[in-house]
């Protein structure tokens, strides 16, 4: 039995009832398991895809296990045998929760860090460690500062490899519609619950109680995308922050962007400084469900398996990856 049917096994046999989690990380774990299969199977693939860009067997690579996932990404890769698995979240109830499922599994990573990149960039200082990949799933749309995020990976090793998979691909455009409706309500907010905005121009009249509600409102318009810590500094240098994504938005207080769409060559350019390229591979769908779904999930998949597993050089190459990513539910993201 291989690695991921054998963890399939065991996740099965699992009862969420009786997890020592918060009622948010049971619900959202539950609807992992859901389609467990199929996300094993996307860490699986991107496991691989670390393991061919690194040239080394399991056992002598340490990876890290960054964020996202509830740590079945790293729980995976110890039991595919990679030497040493490092997890890093900055969220209490996951954190936790990787510690629950690895103790009740039997396997999870060797270490396990709460906080940042600089947070893993401090511990393999001290400890002389520098990991060989790093994987990162659907957490890479969420942070907030790539600039800084790229610079303390750089700071650990210059050659580390990276996968990252996410949902916000800026190609699927029945995808960004889904995303961007996402976007307007964490923004505008709803009838039980504040959006962005309010937030944003709550804290502009606590802090500014001189300001006119117009000239209020219109800052917290211009500082979309900003940490109230931000928001200050904009509006004491006069500088407004005019993203050019009109949906693009993140949470005033954790600075955690909703699904941010970025674009590929935007992604390349936070990039280019720390000397590391990028190539973009589609992403593929759950053939696991039932009814209509498999049937147009396996329909997708044999167009998305037709693109070339590494950068296209020739046109019916990229003619047959730009179709993939078209029609891809997600995309990876891969960096060396």
């Amino acid at each position: 039995m291989t690695a991921v049917t054998t963890l399939l096994h065991d996740l099965e046999g699992l009862s969420l009832r009786n997890l020592q989690i918060s009622a948010y990380s049971r619900k959202s774990l539950r609807r992992t398991l859901d389609a467990a299969q199929y996300y094993l199977e996307i860490y699986n693939h991107a496991l691989d895809k670390a393991l061919q860009l690194c040239s080394l067997s399991p056992a002598e690579m340490t990876v890290v296990d960054y964020g996202g996932g509830h740590g079945l990404l790293g729980i995976l890769a110890k039991r595919v045998g990679f030497g040493r698995v490092i997890y890093v979240d900055y969220n209490t109830d996951a954190f936790r929760t990787v510690g629950v499922l690895s103790q009740m599994l039997g396997s999870g990573p060797d270490v396990m860090l709460m906080g940042d990149a600089s947070t893993l960039a401090e511990w393999c200082r001290k400890n002389n460690v520098r990991p060989d990949a790093l994987l990162g799933m659907d957490v890479i749309e969420h942070i907030y500062v790539l600039d800084t995020f790229f610079g303390a990976l750089h700071e650990i090793s210059p050659k580390m490899k990276m996968v990252f998979t996410t949902a916000s691909t800026p190609y699927n455009k029945r995808v960004l519609r889904r995303l961007h409706k996402a976007m307007r309500k964490d923004e505008e907010g709803t009838s039980r619950s504040k959006g962005f905005l309010q937030l944003r121009y709550e804290h502009i009249m606590k802090l500014h109680p001189d300001m006119s509600e117009r000239e209020a409102m219109q800052w917290a318009k211009d500082t979309r995308g900003l940490t109230y810590g931000d928001v200050e500094r904009s509006i004491e240098a006069q500088s407004p922050n005019l993203l050019l994504d009109p949906h693009n938005t993140c949470d005033p207080e954790t600075g955690s962007w909703t699904e941010r769409v970025l674009p590929i060559d935007d992604y390349r350019q936070i990039l280019a400084p720390y000397g590391f390229g990028l190539h973009v591979l589609p992403g593929f769908y759950n053939e696991y469900c039932r009814g209509p779904k498999a049937w147009a999930a396996r329909h997708y998949n044999r167009r998305i398996e037709r693109a070339p597993d590494k950068e296209p050089t020739g046109f019916f190459e990229r003619r047959r990856m730009n179709k993939a990513l078209k029609v891809a539910p997600f995309i990876f993201l891969v960096i060396s």
